[in-house]
C-alpha cells in the first residue's frame, strides 16, 4: 500500500501485516518492518505485545504465529476486506454521475493527457462497457506516445468517439471551446460538485 499516499497505516493494519509475515515465514525485523510500515526498532515492541496476548511465541528464539494468532489474523483480514468494500461503495457513489452520463456511449476520447486525464482513464476502464480509444492533447512531447497502451493524438488527427471528455480543471473552458469550434460534438466537461466528480454536457 506504499503507493497510496493518502492512506496511513493503522495499528490494526500493522498487527495484521506482522502476523501475516510470520505466517508466511518472514522473521527478519527489516522485512517485517517494511511490510508493516514501521521502523525496525518498533518491531520488537509489537512482537512483545503480541506475545503477551498469546498471538505469537518464540520457543526457539524465532518468533512464530500461534493458533490463536492465526484466528486473530483471520478476523483482522476479514475486517480489512470489509472496510475496502465500504470504501469502494463510497467511491462508486462519488463517481456515479460520470457513469450515468456515459450510458450508451462506449467509444470515448479524453482531451487532456495529464494527471486528470490519466486518473479519469483509470477510473473509466474499471468498467468493461467503456473503451478509451485515444487521448487528445496539444503537447508535442506527448503526441505520438501511449498511456496504458492508449495512443495520444493531436486535435488535427482524425478520430471517432461517442463522447469526448475534457479532463482539466485549469484550462477546461478553453479546451471545450477548441473542440466545439472544430465541430466536435458530444463534448463533456469534468468538474467537481462538492466532493463528487460530475460530467457536464457542453455541446
Amino acid at each position: 500500500m506504499s503507493e497510496f499516499k493518502f492512506f496511513e497505516y493503522s495499528p490494526n493494519f500493522r498487527v495484521m501485516m506482522i502476523l501475516k509475515a510470520l505466517e508466511n515465514g518472514t522473521t527478519t525485523h527489516g522485512e517485517i518492518a517494511s511490510l508493516a510500515g514501521i521502523v525496525p526498532s518498533l518491531v520488537n515492541k509489537y512482537l512483545k505485545k503480541l506475545k503477551s496476548e498469546g498471538l505469537v511465541d518464540n520457543p526457539n528464539g524465532r518468533y512464530q504465529i500461534t493458533e490463536k494468532g492465526k484466528i486473530s489474523l483471520s478476523y483482522l483480514y476479514l475486517s480489512y476486506l470489509s472496510e475496502i468494500v465500504d470504501l469502494y461503495g463510497s467511491i462508486e457513489n462519488k463517481f456515479q454521475d460520470i457513469f450515468l452520463k456515459l450510458i450508451g456511449k462506449r467509444e470515448l476520447c479524453i482531451f487532456g493527457a495529464g494527471m486528470v486525464g490519466r486518473m479519469l482513464e483509470r477510473l473509466i476502464t474499471t468498467r468493461s462497457n467503456f473503451h478509451i480509444v485515444a487521448f487528445l492533447d496539444e503537447d508535442e512531447k506527448k503526441i505520438g506516445t501511449k498511456i496504458d497502451g492508449i495512443p495520444v493524438i493531436s486535435l488535427e488527427d482524425k478520430f471517432q468517439a461517442d463522447a469526448i471528455i475534457v479532463a482539466s480543471f485549469k484550462n477546461s473552458e478553453e479546451m471545450v471551446r477548441k473542440l466545439l469550434e472544430r465541430g466536435v460534438r458530444s463534448v463533456y466537461q469534468l468538474e467537481f460538485m462538492g466532493d463528487r466528480l460530475k460530467l457536464t454536457w457542453r455541446g
